[in-house]
């Protein structure tokens, strides 16, 4: 039985508001507590979102870390992700840009595509912002 407490609200609240971003357990934690307590409770309520579909959780097996995206039951196994490593952003590709890439893909190599899946890189403005420090 899933109870819709206060800290559910504030997970929810919280990553529907910044859904094109993801965060680390700690970093909700760090958004969400005033106090500090309650980690493990966040910890539970965040595992119970991701089993809903609500949120989705996104693993780095480059860096083994793991984020937290608010799709609120969006339907997020039908296209392909750009994750940023630079600033964490996350794009959410077309369904036909989606269906395109994974053909190609297929075509090209022989390689079936799982859509809903994630590629990493870097984004637009990470791209920017280090050839100004070039």
């Amino acid at each position: 039985m899933k109870y819709n407490t206060g800290k559910r609200e504030l997970i929810t609240d919280f990553l529907s508001s910044h859904s094109s971003e993801s965060f680390t357990l700690e970093q909700i934690c760090e958004r969400i507590l005033e106090d500090g307590h309650g980690r493990s409770t966040v910890y539970r309520i965040t595992s119970e979102l991701v089993a809903e579909g609500r949120i989705r959780k996104i693993s780095d097996e480059r860096t083994r870390h793991c984020t937290y995206q608010y799709v609120g039951g969006e339907e997020c196994h039908s296209h392909l992700h750009l994750k940023c490593r630079g600033c964490g952003k996350l794009i959410h590709l077309e369904r036909a840009i989606s269906e395109y890439l994974a053909d190609k893909i297929l075509d090209a190599r022989g390689f079936s595509l799982e859509c809903g899946g994630m590629l990493f890189g870097r984004c637009e403005s990470c791209i920017l912002s280090k050839e100004e420090h070039i």
